[in-house]
């Protein structure tokens, strides 16, 4: 019996020791709260959802006007809406392609749009952010793509100049398609999409902290490296990148 009250009253010192200890904050008392936390509640990574954060983007310039480009200088025309884009040289810079679109109120330049040699540029109606655009694609040197929307609907006509790869897609399957920008070696994705009046981009690599991010169209997902070595598959709801199992 005595050694059963002895017992006791150890275990009382113990406790109560235990009991003080816990009540003063020591990072050792954090570090040993955060262990006991169920597994359920320890997200690895890939499992992680990350809020998308746009931020003001650029803005749409005016084109400029100039005088009716020559005949002799034009290599291509190509009637898209209500305007004409031609693909012609200046007399004193020959290794370069440059584009200017002619509207009903006059000729706007486009500035340069490829080079000597080069054929991959593209012209196109796209509708994107909302309304149409006259989209002219290129390239202006190795890893070095340009994509131009022209908005016809101003006076003077707008420009939306982005030095990437797009593509135009519904990414947030919210009715109305996004602009998706791709550009390196190494994929940087953003996403540029109107809020309000406002056009806006994110950068994803950035929101992920993910060395490559690529976007898949025909299944309209990302792929990123979220963890160095891996790919991951994600989507977009409610404004946040999900993971896909």
């Amino acid at each position: 019996m005595k050694k059963t009250v002895t017992a006791l009253i150890l275990l009382g010192v113990v406790t109560g020791c235990s009991t003080t200890s816990s009540d003063a904050p020591s990072p050792t008392n954090n570090t040993t709260s955060a262990t006991e936390q169920p597994a359920a509640n320890v997200v690895t990574p890939e499992a992680k959802q990350f809020q998308l954060k746009y931020t003001t983007s650029l803005t749409a310039e005016p084109l400029t006007k100039i005088n009716a480009v020559e005949q002799s200088k034009q290599l291509k025309r190509q009637a898209v809406d209500e305007s004409k884009v031609l693909t012609y040289k200046k007399n004193d810079d020959v290794e370069k392609v440059y584009a200017a679109l002619q509207f009903k109120d006059g000729t706007y330049d486009m500035g340069q749009i490829g080079y000597e040699g080069a054929n991959d540029y593209s012209t196109s109606t796209v509708n994107v952010l909302g309304q149409s655009y006259v989209k002219v694609s290129s390239s202006v040197g190795a890893n070095a793509p340009i994509s131009n929307y022209v908005s016809l609907s101003t006076s003077p006509p707008t420009v939306l100049h982005i030095e990437a790869h797009t593509v135009e897609a519904d990414v947030d399957q919210d009715g109305i398609k996004e602009i998706v920008a791709t550009i390196g070696t190494a994929a940087e994705t953003s996403i540029y999409k109107m809020d309000k009046e406002y056009l806006v981009s994110a950068n994803l690599n950035k929101v992920m902290n993910a060395a490559i991010v690529m976007y898949d169209q025909e299944s309209n997902t990302f792929k990123a490296e979220v963890t160095k070595d891996e790919m991951s598959q994600w989507k977009i709801e409610d404004d946040q990148l999900v993971p896909i199992p």
